[in-house]
Parts: structure tokens; sequence; C-alpha cells
């Protein structure tokens, strides 16, 4: 269950359902709604399209989503269904993705972003590419394409285009009274060099863009206040690569932002999860008296906050359990959102004059049917004496007295964080008769800018030093983990600190890195966003031709001397963001070293294998895993 969306009155919650179709290996979506009054949940949209996205109208009267599927071609299309009942009818369907779908105030029309050519489209399939930044994760090779900003009727017809360019449109939003639109962008020189970006506010009607901001912060999302006096901004003003996400307050009419969110020190961030479907981030929240905004901020556990936009006091509004996205009714005395543990998939909560509960139960059978190990969580101290959380799970069949298995996972990001939050390859292998290890080292969110940004210039070290440190404490503090069957994995920057720890160390029996970096020096020309012609702004950042000893200095393949821990290489051939190739070295590296070494390349998948990869290929990953801990460490 995901993106709850609650009705103008209060009186509905619309919902993405989410299930796996085996035979299809492939995902079907649709949309369901709540009628809070009765708790009578039905389903709303049907059929062969893949709906997500379900935005009511301020009317009222109807419900907008997004569809893929519905037609031959399978292109995205924006449809409306008369909430009263109905078809749904397409308002506007495009070649490439439809993004960030919002109402007019007046409910009479809709805005979206999507790709456009920015010349004549291609003839050939041969790529000619021009443009610093030509591909990203999940859209591939974007090379003469930009992201504009349309607008369409209630009645459909064909959309209209109001910003084009050699720049990309990032988010946009209405003005309250739908006069004029304000969209982030940066249209400065050398485009894909830069990443700030400013606020631009254009006529709905369309016409020339004014600037509002002095292009010195990078900005992610919007919001107009109520009296349409001030803009929210979301983003920071990069004073160094781990910024807190703040929420900043911008007059309408231009000047410098203010940051009101700063003594807050904590980032705008969900905890992470590999069973998440989605969770479109709210963004900044005006209250209908404009007097406050609420936001999520991530943390242990990730709830939503209310800040007085006067004395920038902070309360927290939900109860404590991990929120995934939120949304309001009219006059905000209805929040549903949407939240999921360590041992339940994501359900609808509502809050409301009667408190908070929980609205569906979609997975209760399966619950039933299931036998599932509940984290334990506990504080550490690492070496400057900071404390940290970690979490420790038994062994499904665990028994008092007897010596387990124990795997350590690694986090991806390195700025990213765990918590109170299911994550499905942890269960599997607490169900093979492991102990699951996992924590937040040194560069983790959920702890401040100075501790996420305390790895800089030091990655594979003292976060290292950190999961070495864990990992004694853990084998001093609980007896049941054999000390001479230990097992590490990783995705993404956890795959690299699995790497690390492949190289460096012999104290595990076996290991299995995912979606890994190997070389940062190669990684900066492969990847979608690892060069770093796009950040000039920051210094800190190395380059492989002019700060090469410091590139390899933390690049696994580099510090390849004796390796004796026999390793899994899991990684997807379409991954943008770090390209096979970085599997590929490695692999050759640990083979000519002897070290038993198996590589599990996944074609047509990309970086986000492990979360919504073709459900088939997720199994099949899984298996791996599996096959390969049990193969060493039983």
């Amino acid at each position: 269950v995901s993106d709850p969306q609650v009705s103008p009155d209060g009186s509905k919650v619309a919902y993405v359902h989410t299930s796996i179709n085996h035979e299809k290996d492939a995902y079907e979506k649709h949309i369901w709604v709540i009628h809070r009054a009765t708790g009578k949940t039905e389903q709303f949209t049907y059929g062969r399209g893949r709906d997500s996205h379900p935005r009511w109208s301020p009317d009222g009267e109807w419900l907008m989503f997004i569809s893929r599927g519905r037609q031959t071609g399978g292109n995205a299309q924006l449809m409306v269904m008369p909430v009263a009942g109905g078809e749904a009818r397409p308002l506007a369907e495009t070649e490439k993705k439809i993004a960030a779908p919002m109402w007019a105030p007046d409910s009479k029309g809709v805005l979206f972003l999507s790709r456009v050519w920015t010349g004549e489209k291609p003839e050939s399939d041969v790529k000619v590419i021009r443009r610093l930044k030509y591909k990203a994760k999940g859209d591939g090779i974007v090379e003469n394409t930009r992201r504009h900003l349309f607008t369409v009727g209630l009645d459909g017809g064909e959309p209209r285009q109001l910003t084009d360019g050699d720049y990309d449109v990032d988010a946009a939003k209405w003005s309250p009274d739908g006069a004029r639109i304000a969209f982030v962008a940066w249209m400065g020189e050398e485009t894909s060099y830069n990443r700030f970006r400013d606020v631009y506010v254009i006529p709905s009607a369309g016409g020339e863009a004014e600037r509002l901001t002095p292009g010195r912060h990078v900005i992610t999302d919007l919001s107009w206040s109520p009296d349409g006096e001030t803009l929210a901004l979301v983003g920071h003003a990069l004073r160094f690569r781990a910024n807190n996400v703040d929420i900043w307050l911008l007059p309408a009419a231009g000047g410098e932002p203010r940051n009101i969110t700063a003594a807050h020190d904590r980032t705008h961030r969900n905890v992470g999860s590999d069973v998440r479907v989605e969770a479109p981030w709210p963004g900044a929240v005006w209250s209908p008296d404009g007097g406050g905004i609420l936001f999520m901020t991530g943390g242990l556990p990730t709830n939503v906050y209310k800040i007085d936009v006067d004395t920038m006091e902070i309360e927290q509004v939900t109860s404590g359990r991990n929120v995934e996205g939120f949304s309001l009714s009219g006059d905000h005395s209805v929040m549903a959102y949407t939240s999921m543990s360590a041992t339940s998939l994501a359900d609808v909560w509502v809050r409301d004059a009667e408190g908070e509960r929980q609205v569906t139960h979609v997975n209760a059978g399966l619950w039933e049917e299931l036998r599932l190990s509940e984290p334990e969580q506990y504080k550490w101290v690492n070496e400057l004496g900071d404390e940290i959380d970690g979490w420790i799970m038994k062994p499904q069949d665990y028994e008092q007295g007897k010596k387990y298995p124990a795997i350590l996972q690694i986090h991806g990001g390195q700025r990213a964080m765990y918590g109170d939050v299911m994550y499905h390859e942890f269960q599997v292998l607490a169900s093979e008769g492991y102990v699951v290890l996992y924590t937040n080292p040194r560069g983790s969110d959920g702890y401040g800018e100075d501790y996420a940004a305390s790895v800089f210039g030091h990655c594979g070290e003292y976060d290292y030093d950190d999961l070495m440190r864990f990992m004694d404490d853990a084998l001093e503090r609980f007896d049941y983990i054999d000390p001479g069957r230990l097992g590490v994995t990783g995705g993404s920057y956890g795959g690299y600190l699995t790497n690390i720890i492949v190289v460096k160390t012999g104290r595990f029996g076996a290991a299995v890195t995912c979606r890994s970096i190997t070389n940062w020096y190669s990684l900066h020309g492969t990847s979608d966003n690892q060069y770093r012609g796009f950040a000039k702004e920051d210094s800190t950042i190395a380059y492989p031709w002019r700060d090469t000893d410091a590139v390899l200095r933390i690049s696994p393949v580099h510090l390849v001397r004796n390796p004796t821990t026999p390793t899994m290489i899991i990684h997807s051939e379409k991954d943008f963001r770090i390209p096979i190739g970085q599997a590929e070295e490695f692999f050759i590296a640990l083979k000519e070293c002897g070290v038993e070494t198996e590589f599990v390349r996944f074609p047509d998948e990309g970086h986000e294998l492990s979360r919504s990869g073709k459900p088939r290929h997720r199994e099949e990953r899984l298996r791996h895993i599996v096959r390969w801990f049990n193969g060493h460490l039983k």
C-alpha cells in the first residue's frame, strides 16, 4: 500500500495497491478508496493499467491518476475519473513519463512535467552525445531530451507546453489564485555542470519566466503560502556534500531565502527498505492559516513535524511510528499516511479528532502464515564516543545455548540509514538460520550533518572502523553468535564497504557484494552522477586526473593484496548509477588473486534490482545470496 491521499472534505482516502502477477512476472497497480466514516474499502480502478499517483480535484468531483499500459504501446497517460462513478478517460498521453501532476486551484486544469525532444526526434538509433549529463538512473540515455512544464484542461485536448529550452524543470506548483506557476530550474550557462537551482515564476497562461532567487541554492521542491505572498523551498545551500535538506522561506516577489529548520539538524529522507513500493515525499505543506508548515524528517523513526514560521518552534505531529508519506484534508482536520515496521508492510493510517489508527490491513492473512524475526534495537559506542543505533535479529528457530552464524548487513548511500522498517532480505536470512546484524556507521543519516559529513575524504576508513567496532561489540554482547562463521553483504555504497572489508580483513567467512563501487577512478566518467564536473563549486571533490592518490587510496581494486574471503558479486547489466564495469574489475582482480569468486549478472535490470526489479529476478537474487552463505557458513 502506498501514496495515501485524503479527499478535500476528509471523507475518503485514496491509495495505491500494488501486487505481483507471478505469471506475467510483473507488478499490477490499482487505486483503492477508503470511506472514513464506515471503514469500507473499495477498488476504484480496474483493467490492465498500472495506475498510480491518485490526486483529488480541489472541488472533490474528480480523481486524477497516472496510468501505464492501458493502451497499446504502454505510454504514460494522465487519466481522470468522476468520484461519483463512471468511466476513466484520458486527459493527456505522452511519449515520455508524466511526472508530478497537480490540479489547478479551480479544478479546471492540470499541471505536469514530461520530457520532450530538444530538437527533431532522431530517425536513427545511433546516439550522438554532446551534454555532460546524458544518462540517468531509471531513465537511461536522456541526451536530446529535457523535462518541461505542461498544462492541460479538464476536457483534455493537446497539452500546452509552457517552458522550452536547454534546461530541465525539476518541480512546479500553481499559485493559490491559479494565475501563476512557480517552478525550479537552472537556466544559466553550462546547465549540466551546475547543481544550483533557481525559482522562477511564469504566468499560467504562458509567457516570460521571472527568476526569484540569487542562484546560490540547491532547491528540489517548493510550495506557495495560502495568501500567495511566500514560497517555501526545500533544499540546501551546498556548504558541503552532507548538507541537510531544510525548509527555506522566500518572498514571492523575490529575494534571499531564509532557512527556518537549520536548528533541527535532520534531513528530509526516508529510512531504507527493500519492500517500499513508492512513497511520494509531500515536501513543505502550509497550514490553512499560513502560520505553520508540516514536513517529514528522516530519523529513527521518520515522523511528521510542524514548524511555526514566525517563532521557528517545531512540534512532532505523528506519534512515533515510521511515516512513509502523508496528505491532509482541506482544513487539515484529517491526515492520512502510510507506515511500516520491521515486521509489517506499509498500511494506511488516519489521524483525526479521534486519534491515530490503522485503517487498512491488506496483508493480515500473510502475517498469520509467516514466522518473522523481531529486531532488537540497542546502542553501541564508536571510537569517538558517539552512541549509535544497532539492531540484531535472531534466527527464527533460535534455541538458547546454541551458536549461530551471523551476517553483517551494510546500507547504501552512504548517506542513508537503517530504522524500524521491513527488509525482506533480512527476514529471508533469519529464516535460513542466520543472526542478522546492522547499524548506522559514520556517514549515515539520522544523526546530524557533522556525523554524515565525517567520512568525506575518508570513505572506507572511518565507516569501516565503525563496522569493525560494531562487530567486536556484538560478539562480546551476544554469546549466541559463532565468531568463526561470519558473513557480510551490502548494496551500492554498502557493497563498496563490503569490498573494503574483503580486501582489508579475513575475519569474514563469506561476502556478497551487490551493485558495488570498486574503483572510484573509473566510476568518475561512467556513472550517471559520480562525475564531478557538475559540482565545480565543491572544492572537496576529488578528480581522478588531479587527485589520483586520494582516489586510488579508497578504491578496493587498488587495495587488493592477499584477499581470502569467498566473494559473490551481484550486478545488473543496465545499472547506470554504478555501471557493471565496476563489478567486472573486482571479479577479475579477485580471480587473479586466487579467491573463490562468483559473478552473477542480471540482464535488463538497473540499480534498483533488489527493490523494484522484475519479481522473478528479485527472488533469484535472494536465492543466490542464501546459496552462497549456506555453502560457506554452514
